[in-house]
């Protein structure tokens, strides 16, 4: 499972200082759209980082097609870690824009789109996310944001009479945001904040455990001209 690695820092904007993310915020004026007076439309710059580990095991049932081999599998890794194809869409080699599941802000519902970038670097898989877009958010809190996610996930070494191979990665998450008022102001935004990035970072750790050993299973059994291709939709 995930363990997380970060400490609590906080004050104002509706937050307490307890937890165990590192969550800094300051206020500052921030004008939106909205049709309220200008002068009542106080935000919040919010900053929110958190550092987690995981850890699971696969089976090497075929020596001649290891772990470390199917980790350079970069296209089939990203779609059977995000099997939607219509929240998935491929831009260019090793990058993609990917559609989030929905995600509730205070009764506000939204599904962030992102740019994921995924590649291998000497047999450890490398996962970042960047640029979200927010568009589909009603104008008045559509505010500046930005959401980074690096990951890395490699294979440790093991005995060569064994057949456990073991996964093992971290992922750093970050949020920086204006959170326009009256939002600023609610006593649970760091809590709710915690639980939207929490909840990202536990689908991709999900995702990742679930389908990884199943699709690595299948590609191990899979013939030799079938190893260039894809995952099946």
């Amino acid at each position: 499972m995930w363990a997380t690695r970060s400490q609590s820092r906080a004050g104002g904007c509706g937050v307490s200082g307890r937890g165990p993310t590192r969550f800094h915020v300051s206020s500052r004026p921030f004008a939106t759209n909205s049709r309220r007076p200008c002068s009542r439309q106080i935000a919040c710059e919010a900053f929110y980082s958190a550092k987690r580990d995981t850890e699971f095991t696969v089976v090497e049932l075929n020596s001649s097609r290891p772990v470390v081999a199917y980790l350079e599998q970069v296209e089939r890794i990203v779609q059977v870690t995000f099997p939607d194809e219509s929240r998935r869409k491929r831009l260019e080699d090793g990058v993609w824009e990917v559609t989030l599941l929905q995600q509730d802000f205070f009764g506000v519902k939204f599904s962030p789109s992102a740019r994921l970038r995924v590649w291998n670097d000497a047999g450890v898989l490398g996962i970042r996310v960047s640029d979200i877009d927010l568009s589909d958010l009603p104008d008045e809190i559509r505010v500046p944001a930005t959401l980074k996610v690096e990951g890395r996930l490699g294979h440790s070494k093991k005995a060569a009479s064994s057949k456990i191979a073991k996964l093992s990665g971290e992922v750093e998450i970050s949020l920086d945001v204006d959170v326009p008022f009256p939002y600023s102001s609610f006593p649970l935004l760091r809590e709710t904040v915690e639980a939207i990035l929490g909840g990202v970072i536990g689908r991709l750790e999900g995702s990742l455990k679930s389908s990884l050993p199943r699709d690595y299973a299948e590609w191990t059994r899979a013939k030799p001209k079938e190893l260039v291709t894809t995952a099946a939709d």
